[in-house]
């Protein structure tokens, strides 16, 4: 493992719990419980899981208990008592919080004279927003930095909001319900977050909590592959990710078909298709694209596995990333920084907590012609390209390590430790 993480980083700790909806590997929050578990495990740590269902196959390492109910959305009074029990009987150091959707939760595990810390690790955008995104169909704003409200019920009745999950409807219960998750970051000791546009999101919709919100830098997973783009007969240019519309592989499409191209172009689609009407678009949107311009080549290559999408990364020359919704991280324009290859993204989110403007990588403003110029430069400019790829691997293997991660956890541990009476 690069930069060797000393034994003692974490001293005093001897086990630490994760409370998640599911457990498995798929997934983000899925894959970092199992990376962390990894990481702490030669330090004498042991990792519990308290989890819901399993989405793939469960980690290694860890030790697993199943707790009915941890993964509904529309709640169980019982299920905090049900946690504590279990809280209780492994008796860790730490109680890491993960997904979880009730704050009776947060409520019974803030119990007097309790002598574990509570950290919230906020993955996402579900405890401030209904529909998850952040995202509106305002085209001069299309990332909202509204405050969780009741005026959300009526914007998205009116359609302003886009929705992560089509069919879901909201009531005044959810609104209450959501409000109340929210509320439940005060029983936290201290709330970490993967960029700090989540840290102002957080601070918006709960102001009070910035003393004790933390951003916690992301350890970018490792890549085995080695790059592969010298034999490219012709440019390669990559999409990975959910296949569903804030992902925004459409402006990816259309912005290919605004190029001004004279060699062939390699277009290769990676991800699980979660939208199949937004997915039938593309493939219209890509077949008119092909049908105007022969040397623009475009191939669907599925859902991947992480090596396979190392390999991917690895064989492009630029990899895009053009989110239309408020990205927590946009973790992708990280782990293609990793193995090398250049990045365009949409100027969103969280995604700048990685890609710097014309030092790693492009950002732009999250529309066909921003993204259609930014790709066109990086096509025509190899010196630039190689150079924006080389400062952006520098980055990810200097600041987003495991290492860097243990040193920050650390730090919020013992600032915690500091203010707790226990």
């Amino acid at each position: 493992m690069e930069n060797t993480i000393e034994t003692t980083a974490l001293s005093g700790i001897s086990s630490i719990l994760h409370i998640n909806e599911k457990g498995g590997r798929f997934g983000g929050t899925e894959e970092y419980i199992a990376s962390l578990a990894k990481i702490v495990a030669p330090m004498g740590i042991s990792s519990h899981l308290l989890y819901d269902g399993v989405h793939g196959s469960m980690a290694s390492g860890i030790f697993h208990r199943e707790i009915k109910g941890l993964g509904n959305r529309n709640g169980d009074r019982e299920l905090g008592d049900r946690i504590l029990r279990a809280v209780e009987e492994i008796d860790p150091d730490i109680v890491y919080v993960h997904n979880i959707f009730d704050g009776r939760v947060m409520e019974s595990l803030d119990k007097p004279g309790r002598n574990y810390l509570i950290i919230w690790y906020i993955h996402d955008h579900f405890p401030t927003c209904l529909t998850e995104l952040r995202a509106t169909r305002e085209e001069a704003n299309i990332i909202c930095d509204r405050a969780l409200s009741q005026a959300c019920l009526s914007n998205i009745e009116s359609g302003l909001c886009v929705k992560r999950h089509q069919d879901r409807t909201f009531s005044e219960k959810d609104l209450s319900a959501r409000l109340d998750l929210l509320g439940s970051l005060r029983n936290a000791d201290a709330i970490v977050v993967v960029s700090n546009y989540m840290k102002r999101v957080l601070s918006k919709n709960l102001p009070g909590i910035e003393d004790k919100t933390y951003f916690l830098p992301r350890q970018v997973r490792e890549s085995q592959v080695e790059s592969d783009r010298e034999n490219n007969q012709s440019p390669v240019i990559v999409f990975s990710g959910r296949i569903t519309e804030e992902k925004g592989l459409h402006l990816a499409i259309e912005a290919l078909g605004k190029l001004q191209v004279e060699g062939e172009i390699l277009f290769k689609i990676a991800g699980v298709v979660e939208t199949e009407s937004y997915w039938q678009r593309c493939l219209k949107l890509a077949e008119n694209v092909k049908r105007e311009n022969p040397a623009i080549k475009i191939e669907y290559q599925g859902h991947l596995s992480y090596q396979e999408v190392d390999a991917l990364y690895a064989e492009a020359d630029l990899v895009v990333v053009p989110s239309i919704w408020g990205e927590p991280l946009g973790a992708v324009a990280a782990e293609a920084m990793r193995n090398g290859a250049a990045v365009v993204a949409s100027n969103v989110g969280g995604i700048d907590t990685w890609v710097i403007p014309e030092e790693t990588g492009f950002l732009v403003k999250p529309d066909v012609d921003s993204l259609a110029e930014a790709i066109a430069r990086l096509l025509s400019d190899s010196d630039l390209r190689d150079r924006l790829a080389t400062t952006g691997q520098t980055l990810i293997k200097t600041q987003f390590t495991a290492k860097e991660h243990i040193k920050v956890l650390s730090e919020v541990i013992r600032d915690c430790r500091s203010l707790s009476p226990s």
